[in-house]
């Protein structure tokens, strides 16, 4: 008499089912088809991530935090570690069929290394030559000879703004002397007389003012002197009048449009203030604020 037929647990089912598939993944990996077309999946993959990067990081100008640019990095650690993966998977098996004496396997390990050592050979002699070009390079533009032309060219450039400076400061200084001198002749002045003695006060500077103001405590135009025109003045901010005040003169860089100016406070006026400016290479002072 026959005994029933036990069917299997659902575990061992489950196991056999994994098994099976495993044993399919390992055959179908085997196939030299598979193993080509991974290969070529690496190679092409590589490249389109470098060039993913490159998007992401360069002329798209994303956010460093942002989710497009965590996604590409996500993917070129996968795709690192991946490569990693395939080549310590070849050395071991290298090793292995070495130590298990296989048949080609130390001609193997043998064109291993000449095609490693004909890949390191050229990029070894460009990292050597690179390295000393660019320690010719950086040792010709840090000479002494270099640094000494630098040096006094920074020396002249700073010599340069201090004369330009100070002359203005001495300038403005005395124009605004002159002002205050016949503002104590002139009891009663208009503002077209102050606008004349502005003019005659310019015209006695020797080294020359390229414009001249008198303005208020609000900035706005009281009198104007020899070739000061109303599309070339430039407004003044409350602070820079109120520091003027306080200091007696302020100096004001304008290298875009080639000036010096100065603010200087009148005394024995209601709130008028002197403002003048001398042209100066603003090019050649630019560049010494950049040094």
């Amino acid at each position: 008499m026959s005994q029933p037929v036990t069917p299997p647990a659902p575990a061992k089912l489950a196991r056999r089912k994994k098994l099976s598939l495993w044993m399919r993944l390992s055959h179908l990996r085997r196939q030299r088809r598979v193993q080509n077309a991974i290969t070529l999946g690496v190679v092409l993959l590589g490249p389109m991530l470098a060039f993913a990067t490159f998007l992401v990081l360069g002329p798209l100008d994303q956010d460093v935090g942002g989710p497009g640019l965590r996604f590409v990095l996500l993917l070129d650690l996968v795709y690192v570690l991946v490569v990693a993966a395939l080549v310590l998977q070849r050395v071991a098996q290298m090793i292995a069929a070495r130590r298990a004496h296989s048949a080609g396997s130390r001609l193997h390990l043998r064109l291993t290394g000449v095609f490693a050592l004909m890949a390191l050979i050229p990029t070894v002699t460009v990292a050597i030559f690179a390295g000393i070009t660019i320690n010719m390079g950086l040792e010709a533009w840090f000479s002494q000879r270099v640094q000494r032309v630098v040096g006094n060219s920074l020396a002249a450039a700073q010599a340069y703004e201090n004369e330009q400076r100070r002359d203005l400061q001495e300038d403005a200084q005395a124009l605004a002397n002159y002002l205050n001198a016949r503002r104590g002749e002139v009891r009663f002045m208009r503002t077209a007389s102050l606008g004349e003695v502005l003019r005659d006060g310019q015209l006695q500077i020797q080294r020359g003012l390229r414009e001249a103001f008198v303005v208020d405590g609000t900035g706005e135009i009281k009198a104007r002197g020899d070739r000061s025109y109303m599309f070339d003045f430039d407004p003044l901010a409350p602070i820079e009048i109120e520091t003027a005040r306080t200091d007696g003169i302020l100096i004001l860089k304008d290298w875009e449009n080639n000036e010096f100016r100065a603010v200087v406070n009148l005394v024995g006026y209601l709130n008028e203030c002197l403002y003048v400016s001398r042209e100066v290479d603003g090019s050649i002072l630019k560049l010494l604020d950049e040094t």
